[in-house]
């Protein structure tokens, strides 16, 4: 999908995003598949992928790693505001 919109959209887009893709495969398909992944960014010409994955394996190979747990317990919530403590 993304190589097919790399190609013919008439838009350019540099940043991809997915969610959950990978939650089925093995840790050999897992790696199979973030091979795959940056070989799709190469082909399409596109900057970066965000992509979501609750599994160590990728998380692991991954370029850069957004925690949002981490972040929610430093107090920052998804818009990047601070919670207010109560007192």
């Amino acid at each position: 999908m993304a190589l097919y919109l790399a190609q013919h959209a008439g838009r350019r887009y540099d940043t991809l995003f997915s969610d959950e893709a990978d939650g089925a495969l093995d840790p050999e398909r897992k790696r199979m598949f973030m091979a795959m992944k940056r070989e799709v960014l190469r082909v399409g010409g596109y900057q970066r992928e965000f992509f979501v994955s609750q599994t160590p394996e990728l998380t692991a190979m991954a370029d850069a790693v957004i925690d949002l747990d981490a972040m929610r317990d430093r107090g920052v919530t998804v818009d990047g505001a601070k919670k207010w403590a109560s007192a």
